[in-house]
């Protein structure tokens, strides 16, 4: 380990994990609204087919996925809120 990296901050998980959802579902163009309930990101998204659904489900952070009147990422009650709050940094910050 050089000085150098031992004087970086870790990357935060949540962070980590929601810029993978966040190119996972299409990028910032594409995400037109993000909310979040108890166990869910809810999110308006402009085009569907951008999502790269094998990707999204596969992904160790994502409990599964639902389509209603919003595109819903279910994350469970532990992780909802600060992957909410990482995500919506990312889409503030693009």
């Amino acid at each position: 380990m050089t000085p150098e990296s031992a004087q970086e901050k870790p990357v935060d998980k949540y962070l980590r994990t929601a810029a993978v959802l966040h190119d996972l579902l299409g990028g910032t163009g594409n995400i037109v609204s993000l909310a979040h309930c108890i166990t869910r990101l809810r999110l308006t998204l402009t085009d569907r087919a951008q999502v790269d659904d094998t990707a999204l489900r596969a992904h160790p952070a994502v409990l599964g996925v639902l389509e209603r009147d919003t595109f819903q990422i279910v994350v469970g009650p532990a992780a909802v809120t600060p992957l909410a709050a990482a995500l919506a940094q990312l889409l503030a910050d693009s």
